[in-house]
């Protein structure tokens, strides 16, 4: 009869059966892939991650001691001054140019100090700064010496030039002897009551004569 549907061919179960078997299984390789890749994903950032917080953490002595090098362990060397004051007649007489102040009372400028071995502070700092120097140009990042200045050459001379560092009261025409910070004796031989620590407390002073950093 025209117009009539043909039947639909009887479902074998069994063939059915086996097609959803197979989906199945596909959809379960897929799966696998996945997690595969969910979890390559997850160990780089675990990697990425740690790499950065490594990379925040490390400071300067990684780089002036790599992975393998020992460190020396000996006592630090005794202070040569002759040493030091080339050093600092190369690096920062003979090179540095700053404004500073002409005259102890003037304004506009930093304060710096050609007796400057006449100061402890001064003297420590820039032995500290030598020997920052002697290890940043003996690295092969060629980074190393931006860091040596931004971190090391520009902090230590603001602290030294600045308007309360240790040349203060001095200029390139005078040396002023300075106070240091004054130190109350130590608890343990301190008189009863403020009035006694306060007149102990005195602000120490220093010429070159008295300077134990000072060769003889």
């Amino acid at each position: 009869m025209t117009g009539d549907v043909a039947p639909e061919p009887p479902v074998d179960p069994g063939a059915a059966m086996e097609a959803l078997l197979d989906r199945i299984a596909d959809l379960e390789q897929r799966l696998a892939g996945a997690d595969e890749r969910q979890e390559m994903f997850a160990q780089a950032l675990d990697a990425f991650e740690g790499a950065v917080t490594e990379a925040a953490a490390m400071d300067v002595s990684a780089l002036l001691h790599p992975a393998g090098e020992e460190q020396s362990t000996s006592e630090p060397e005794p202070l040569d001054m002759v040493q030091l004051y080339e050093w600092v007649q190369e690096h920062i007489g003979a090179w540095a140019q700053r404004k500073v102040l002409r005259s102890q009372g003037g304004s506009g400028g930093l304060r710096w100090c050609p007796w400057w071995d006449l100061h402890p502070e001064a003297i420590t700092r820039l032995e500290a700064l030598r020997k920052s120097w002697t290890g940043f140009v003996k690295l092969k990042d060629p980074t190393a010496m931006t860091i040596y200045y931004r971190d090391f050459f520009d902090r230590t001379m603001e602290a030294l030039m600045n308007e309360t560092g240790p040349f203060h009261a001095c200029s390139p025409a005078a040396h002023s002897k300075g106070d240091f910070v004054p130190i109350a004796p130590p608890p343990w031989e301190r008189d009863a009551g403020p009035s006694a620590v306060q007149a102990a407390a005195v602000p120490l002073t220093t010429d070159g004569a008295a300077n134990p950093f000072r060769n003889p």
